[in-house]
């Protein structure tokens, strides 16, 4: 039996009421992916819609959600092997460079 292993939210908004997280996905059950198609993967499995993808650069979404006033960021990885993905939501945060002003 392939190992299958789902730590994520259920939904967009139950990632935005966890809050800063990681999340993972091992699942041997199903084809191999890249970062970017891991990320794509856990934003389906979350429900995400492009109503709450405010931009998406392939293993980084910038996500919302009409009930929070903040944003979340989703950075995909690796964690070994093309069938083990870690995901990481922290609060955005919009800085700007000493060096611009």
């Amino acid at each position: 039996m392939a190992t299958v292993i789902y730590e994520i939210p259920n939904s967009v908004k139950e990632m935005f009421e966890q809050g800063e997280n990681s999340y993972r996905i091992i699942d041997y059950s199903i084809q191999e992916m890249d970062n970017i198609q891991s990320m794509q993967h856990f934003l389906d499995c979350i429900g995400a819609t492009t109503d709450n993808i405010e931009t998406d650069d392939g293993t980084q979404a910038v996500i919302i959600h009409p009930d929070f006033d903040h944003k979340l960021v989703i950075d995909s990885g690796g964690l070994g092997d093309f069938y083990s993905h870690g995901y990481d939501a922290t609060l955005y945060s919009e800085t700007v460079s000493s060096a611009c002003v």
